[in-house]
């Protein structure tokens, strides 16, 4: 007979609560150490995918100057109002939309449209020589409505910190100091086919929200999106290739910048150091801004401001360094 040894009960021991505790308090801390590295680096990628957009937009923009002699005036364009007959022979083209316009959804613009000054086709980047909208957007944008507008402000760092609204404008010949106003002010086509060359004039220019290389979420010192009265976001202009609408006059120093890119002193203001403008021939690359883009300090929380220089190099910045030196005092 073969006798088999008695088997002595298994103890199975359970976790016990504190044990359990401790081992879900490690497990959060890992994740609150862990989860913010993994935001941090998708957040550094994002960036990434800006800096790679603004170098496409910075070849487009060299393109243009080399066939058409001059910087476009604006990089995609306007928000585009709804051209019932678009593409129909003898019909008004598309134009730049006013408030209270329906608006083209802006992978559809055309950005081709009279002006009131020379009656020429004007257009700008999108369409021709950047054919992707998607090189003037930013990953870290939260809208997605390509029909959103908005109005935009100057740079406050210009308007001695009040917000002023951007507007088409047409030359003032006065003097000493003439203003010029915008090469592409549109002529506005009215019932029979005429034109009124005012029309625009002293309207709000509107952009798509979506574009973050012509304008970009206004910040304060903390990085936050400002807003206005009526609690609305405030965007600002990025990019224009004319920031004073002025000519350099050598008595009057009405503009910073001397006729043909040479240096004209100082401000006769502030003493502000020579800055450059598209609108001078040989700009300085090197301190000339093309674009930035505050989208990721808004949205993500950076604490850097990615900007374009006008030799094609993308970088970033404090916030602080954005604030008081763009777009005309960057060193």
């Amino acid at each position: 007979m073969i006798r088999t040894r008695p088997t002595r009960p298994t103890n199975h021991r359970a976790f016990t609560l504190i044990e359990l505790l401790v081992v879900i308090a490690i497990i959060a801390i890992l994740a609150a150490i862990l989860f913010p590295a993994f935001a941090a680096v998708k957040e550094q990628a994002r960036q990434s995918d800006t800096m790679s957009n603004m170098h496409e937009i910075y070849e487009g923009a060299r393109m243009f100057y080399e066939d058409e002699g001059h910087y476009p005036s604006s990089l995609f364009g306007y928000a585009e109002t709804v051209s019932p007959n678009i593409g129909v022979p003898g019909s008004p083209p598309a134009m730049p939309a006013i408030a209270g316009d329906p608006i083209t959804p802006m992978e559809k613009a055309t950005e081709d449209f009279t002006t009131a000054t020379s009656g020429s086709t004007f257009g700008y980047l999108y369409g021709h020589q950047v054919k992707d909208y998607n090189a003037f957007l930013c990953p870290d944008n939260t809208v997605t409505n390509q029909s959103a507008v908005t109005e935009v402000y100057y740079p406050l760092s210009l308007t001695n910190n009040q917000p002023t609204l951007v507007t088409w404008q047409q030359d003032s010949p006065t003097t000493p100091c003439p203003f010029y106003g915008d090469p592409d002010l549109p002529a506005r086509q009215l019932g029979g086919g005429a034109t009124n060359p005012t029309f625009y004039v002293g309207q709000p220019k509107l952009y798509y929200v979506m574009d973050t290389m012509d304008i970009g979420p206004m910040i304060d010192s903390t990085g936050k999106q400002m807003v206005d009265s009526n609690g609305a976001k405030m965007y600002e202009l990025h990019y224009s290739t004319d920031w004073t609408h002025m000519r350099y006059d050598a008595q009057n120093a009405c503009d910073l910048y001397g006729d043909n890119g040479a240096p004209a002193g100082t401000s006769a203001t502030n003493g502000s150091p020579i800055t450059a403008q598209l609108k001078y021939q040989n700009p300085p690359s090197e301190n000339t801004i093309l674009t930035w883009n505050t989208q990721h300090v808004a949205t993500a929380g950076s604490s850097s401001v990615i900007i374009l220089l006008l030799s094609g190099t993308a970088r970033k910045i404090s916030i602080s360094q954005a604030l008081q030196q763009l777009p005309l005092n960057y060193r």
